[in-house]
């Protein structure tokens, strides 16, 4: 008689090793995610930008491009912006400053403000143009308003402030 070979079949102590290990690595996994979004969403900018000069809205340009300061006052990247949330809308301040990065603006960092109606935009003695330039890049319904006397926390580093309303 000849033997036959069955498979060995696992132990009930092998599955549930097998099964433990399978829930570890989903559980680092969905730790590592987790950490990601944190980082995202904690994350100040405080930096500024890299090293990237936007372009105009074309996308190419023709050669070297020279920038005359008297007229159109600073480029975006040498202002240093803080950007506060009065609108009441969680993470609405850190979009904001996201949306301003991506156009070259040096983000000074976010926090919060009193609940208000309206974005607006106040910039430092000597930055009026700068002031123009922001209230423009963002749009309709934002208003220039006077530096405050006694700037909010984080302000001390930034040549412009926008609070972002309702």
């Amino acid at each position: 008689m000849t033997a036959l070979a069955f498979p060995r079949r696992r132990t009930v102590a092998a599955d549930f090793v097998l099964r433990t290990a399978a829930r570890g690595a989903i559980l680092v996994g969905v730790a590592v995610v987790v950490g990601i979004v944190l980082l995202q969403v904690i994350d100040k900018g405080g930096g500024g930008g890299g090293g990237a000069v936007p372009t105009p809205s074309g996308g190419q340009t023709n050669g070297p491009t020279t920038s005359t300061t008297s007229d159109e006052g600073r480029p975006p990247g040498e202002v240093r912006v803080l950007v506060e949330n009065g609108s009441g809308l969680s993470q609405a301040a850190a979009t904001l400053a996201n949306e301003l990065r991506g156009t070259g603006y040096a983000i000074a960092g976010t926090g919060n403000a009193a609940i208000q109606t309206g974005t607006t935009v106040a910039c430092r003695a000597g930055f009026e143009k700068e002031a123009d330039a922001l209230v423009q890049s963002l749009g309709a319904g934002v208003n220039a308003a006077e530096f405050p006397a006694t700037p909010p926390t984080g302000a001390e580093n930034a040549d412009c402030i926008v609070i972002k309303g309702s």
